[in-house]
This record gives C-alpha cells, structure tokens and sequence, in this order.
C-alpha cells in the first residue's frame, strides 16, 4: 500500500514539471506589455527628493541638474547620466512618471512636447487646457525642469515623481526624482502711512520690523541683511516693481542717496533723478541698512496719494526677495 502510495506521489510530480517548458518557467519575473505599468520596487537610496517652492507673484521655471548626481546614475544604471540620456533614443533606457501611491511606474505619454508632461492640481497627467504644472527634460542641458502654470493660487502643492531605468523584464534598476511643488506667498509686506509735510520729509520702515519675512524668503539673517543693505555692489538689489504688470525694473541704475541702493521716482513711480522735471518722491535706503525711508520732493501738492511697489531681491538667486506694497499719503 504504501509503495503503491510513492508511485502516485512521484507520477503527480512529473506530472507538474511536464506542464512546464522547461524549470525555469516557474521560477521567472513577468514580462510586463507594452500597456502594463511595471511595479515599482522602492529603493530610497536611488531616489533623489527635491522641495521647490514657487512665489505666487513671480514664478519662473526651476531646473535640477542630473549631473550633480551622477553618482546614482552610475550606481543603479550603470551609464554616466550623458550615456543614460542617450539610451533613451534606442529604448534602452526609459524616462517615466511614477504612481507612488499605487506603487508603480506610470507609462503616460508625454503632454509636453516629446519630453515632458503637464499635471493637475491632484499631481496626475494631464493635457496643457487643465494643467498647473509641467516637468520636462531638457535633452541638451541635462537637466529637468519645473514650471507653475501661471494663476496656479498660493497653497498649491503637489507631488512628481519621474524616473530613468533600464528598460528589461522590470524597471527594477533605476534613478528616480520626487519634487515637493509648492506655491508660497514671498510674504508681501503692505505698509500705509503719511508722508510728513516739508521739503525732503519722509517715513521710515524698519526692517527689524519683519525680521522673520526677511528670514524666511531671503535666507538671511537680518545682521546679514542689513549689512548687504550697505552695499550696493553685494549680492542685495532694490528694483522698483510695475503697479500694472508686475514687472521688476532690473535696467534702471540707482539714483538717490542713503547707501546707494535708493531712486528717485516721479508720480508714476517711474525711475528718475533728482531735479528732473517730475521727480516726486524718493525710496532710499539708509546708510546703516537697517530701513528703507519713503520721501517727498518739494512743492507735492498735500493729500496727494501714490502707491509704490518694491522688492529687495538676491542678485544671484531672483527667486529670493521680499515685496513692500507702500500705500502713502502726502500730509
């Protein structure tokens, strides 16, 4: 009986190994279709996170430079990011999106142009009529590129995920790039007040006064901030802003006192120097770059009322910078 009972364990084994081509059958991955999206295995080491933050009032596209990780490209493709970038012509390497919360990658034809894709506010693919932000690769510069569609509202926030693999059975081998995308307010400072009457009277603002906006967007502290403030050959700019457009006058040279990092404007708070037919006030800051003073030329009617707009902006990074929106009445 039990000999009897060993042959039929035996038969039903060859039986199961003659259903396979051959042994490997059982043990090999899936090979995903052209219209499946590979898994995604995680693998934090080959994931690079980048937070980006767009102000509302001035967005202006950020790029992430691939070569400055090189080393991942090397570690998990086996390519220099130039090889890796031109596989891509051949198929050897795929560029895709990436579903993270399904835990997969997102084979999504591209939305913009041959390179890239536009999103919804929810982060998903899109076309450009419904789009709030787009990421593309920029072939040439090596770089991907991070855009906010213009109206995109302060408290946006979204995240992409794109990556580079290896185009085999999976895309186990891979670098992968998540971006944080938000939209910030720069913190606007709004100021109202009256400008004293008499020749070259004027109010100050302090910057002590909103230390923690000149910290937030500017990345400095306010000793640091004052002290670039002196010097109109550093890193720190005054433009004068369009009330219409928007616009920053970056052309116009400085033409008033205190620091060196002031104008003179006229009544459309357009750059002008003193003595010139017109010239109206003044935005000049102080010696010791501890405040910015708001002035009158001489002979302003009283009750006249102008709104200014200002930023002081790093020269080397325009994405930092503080607004004033100055509401003032001559007395």
């Amino acid at each position: 009986m039990k000999k009897n009972l060993i042959y039929t364990l035996i038969g039903c084994f060859m039986l199961a190994f003659a259903a396979c081509d051959d042994i490997e059958d059982a043990t090999s991955k899936h090979v995903y279709g052209e219209n499946e999206n590979p898994y995604l295995k995680v693998n934090a080491a080959a994931t690079v996170t980048t937070s980006l933050k767009f102000p509302v009032a001035r967005f202006e596209p950020q790029t992430l430079n691939l070569k400055d990780y090189a080393a991942k490209f090397h570690d998990y493709l086996g390519m220099t990011v130039d090889e890796a970038v031109s596989a891509l012509a051949d198929g050897s390497v795929v560029f895709y999106n990436i579903n993270s919360s399904k835990g997969s990658w997102n084979k999504a034809a591209m939305t913009k142009g041959t390179t890239g894709w536009y999103y919804n506010t929810a982060g998903g693919v899109s076309e450009k009529e419904n789009a709030i932000a787009s990421l593309e690769l920029d072939k040439d510069a090596k770089t991907l590129v991070v855009s906010m569609i213009d109206g995109a509202p302060v408290g946006t926030s979204l995240n992409l995920n794109v990556g580079f693999a290896l185009n085999g059975p999976d895309y186990d081998n891979y670098v992968r790039f998540s971006f944080t995308v938000t939209v910030t307010d720069p913190g606007r400072i709004i100021v109202t007040d009256n400008i004293p009457t008499g020749d070259y009277a004027s109010f100050q603002i302090d910057f002590a006064d909103h230390e923690n906006v000149i910290v937030e967007n500017l990345g400095m502290t306010l000793k640091e901030f004052t002290a670039a403030c002196k010097d109109s050959e550093g890193d720190i700019a005054l433009y004068m802003v369009d009330n219409t457009t928007g616009a920053w006058d970056k052309e116009s040279a400085y033409t008033a006192g205190g620091s060196g990092i002031s104008y003179w404007l006229d009544a459309n708070c357009k750059v002008t120097t003193w003595n010139t037919a017109g010239f109206t006030l003044f935005v000049e800051t102080s010696d010791d770059g501890s405040f910015v003073a708001i002035g009158r030329a001489p002979a302003i009617a009283s009750g006249t009322k102008i709104n200014i707009r200002f930023v002081y902006a790093s020269k080397s990074d325009d994405s930092k910078f503080i607004e004033f929106i100055v509401n003032a009445t001559f007395d």
